[in-house]
């Protein structure tokens, strides 16, 4: 009886430390556009793969939530980091908002237009609804650089209409309610599967960035230890999703709600648009600058450094 006693009291003195342990891990909460976004799985998978609880972090990724909300959510404190790395976080630094890019998922944008027959150009776009997810994205940006670059006045030739986030807009797509819509994968798969004409790819406009983490200053400053912990946790979950495809699509299978095969092969599709160290050249970060300050309309000049901060990402490259 004794004995059972004493065992009890082990078990709930166990229960007691990891539950402790776990108040004890400091907290990185993300925020990320992406619910069914292959751009969110180095998070998602970092969580799936433990390495964030290696790091002996508690890290809370919230999905689905809107470009600008993502970004004001880090402004404000809320997040300690968003997956929006784009034009809307550009524009926040250019207001003089401390954040920084300290690490990039892809170093060209993974976004077609797909629309039904009969739409095979760009002036057969005249009078059309075109969807794109929210005001302010990247493929949002893309979609007006390219149609007007096309001819094709956004404003006044057609009608873009915003719907959310991927799986809505291909759902949209193949219901008939919209004519056309800038798709990400596994959308453009699915479009291309159904018999919908690609209109244009986005993938050579070269400086659009569309996964990544941008973190506010005092994060890095306040919070470094945390931040590298986080940082390499994210690193591994990366690496892992570009070497471990059966692994990885399982994650995908799951956060986007595909099929095995069709997560099979949308990893297959997505592989080519990823770096493998989380980090851009120096040049190509001059082109993202370039390609973003167009975007948004600026015409103020800025420096690499005031953007972007790989100062960890190339520490971690070094161990």
């Amino acid at each position: 009886m004794l004995n059972a006693v004493r065992l009890f009291l082990l078990v709930c003195l166990l229960f007691a430390a990891a539950a402790r342990a776990a108040e004890l891990r400091p907290v990185v909460s993300v925020s990320s556009p992406g619910a069914g976004s292959p751009y969110a799985m180095p998070f998602r998978i970092a969580e799936e793969q433990n390495f964030y609880l290696d790091e002996g972090l508690d890290a809370r990724i919230m999905s689905g939530v809107r470009t600008a909300t993502s970004v004001q959510m880090l402004v404000g404190g809320t997040v300690d980091a968003t997956q929006t790395i784009g034009p809307t976080t550009l524009a926040a630094i250019l207001r003089g908002v401390p954040l920084k890019i300290v690490m990039v998922f892809n170093d060209k944008p993974s976004y077609w237009l797909y629309a039904k027959k009969g739409i095979r150009t760009f002036a057969d776009l005249k009078g059309r609804r075109i969807s794109s997810s929210t005001p302010g994205s990247t493929n949002d940006r893309l979609l007006k650089i390219v149609l007007e670059r096309n001819g094709i006045d956004w404003k006044r030739d057609l009608q873009i209409v915003y719907i959310g986030t991927s799986d809505v807009v291909i759902k949209a797509l193949l219901s008939g309610s919209i004519d056309a819509a800038v798709l990400s994968h596994p959308g453009n798969l699915i479009a291309k599967d159904a018999g919908f004409t690609e209109v244009a790819s986005f993938e050579k406009e070269i400086g659009a960035l569309t996964g990544g983490v941008a973190v506010n200053e005092s994060f890095l400053q306040k919070r470094r230890d945390t931040a590298v912990k986080f940082l390499r946790a994210t690193l591994k979950g990366l690496k892992f999703f570009r070497t471990n495809r059966e692994g990885s699509a399982k994650v995908m299978a799951k956060y986007m709600s595909l099929p095995i095969e069709a997560a099979l092969k949308t990893h297959d599709a997505s592989i080519p648009f990823y770096v493998s160290d989380g980090t851009i050249s120096e040049d190509f970060q001059d082109k993202v600058l370039d390609f973003e300050l167009k975007a948004i309309g600026a015409d103020k000049r800025i420096g690499r450094d005031a953007v972007f901060d790989f100062s960890i990402m190339k520490a971690l490259a070094t161990k």
